[in-house]
């Protein structure tokens, strides 16, 4: 019998969590996550390990201490495309499609209103130059007059997530 979170992550991913996992969740005995630095080999889930941890302390257990917004900084839009394939299986799984925002943000896609419900918990996945732009208060593709909202909205109360990293300029 696991504990509340490797059920949860089972009902989402349909396997059970690796102990990093259950451990960046912090539902491994207490202990607790103290890097920022998650080094593991590809394909062991580390996409898995972070929406899914911030889902069960943001959503799941409500807790205030966990930012409203995860944001998801890939290099590429295929790894966008792939990671929202994923978030988007695991959002379903667990029935949160309805009360979790899930937002695209990279070239090409249209746009979503996702700064119009700040109060909302997001998950904003998006390409380096989209996110960063916005980030920086210089919203590349979209109205200058939105660009403070997002300056706002991506400096505060977010988990910034950057993946591939070996990939960025």
């Amino acid at each position: 019998m696991g504990t509340g979170f490797d059920q949860f992550f089972a009902k989402a991913a349909g396997h059970a969590p690796f102990d990093y996992q259950r451990v960046l969740a912090g539902g491994d005995n207490g202990r607790i996550c103290e890097s920022h630095l998650i080094n593991i080999p590809t394909g062991l889930g580390k996409t898995a390990a972070v929406v899914l941890a911030w889902l069960w302390n943001r959503v799941k257990l409500r807790r205030a201490d966990w930012p409203r917004r995860l944001v998801y900084c890939l290099p590429m839009r295929t790894l966008v495309e792939q990671t929202t394939k994923n978030v988007c299986g695991w959002l379903n799984a667990l029935g949160l499609t309805e009360s979790i925002g899930l937002n695209i943000l990279m070239g090409g896609e249209e746009s979503s209103d996702w700064d119009v419900h700040p109060e909302k918990a997001a998950i904003l996945i998006g390409t380096q130059d989209m996110l960063l732009s916005r980030a920086l208060n210089r919203g590349y593709g979209m109205s200058r007059y939105r660009w403070p909202m997002h300056f706002g909205l991506l400096n505060n109360d977010c988990l910034w997530v950057l993946d591939e990293i070996q990939l960025m300029g």
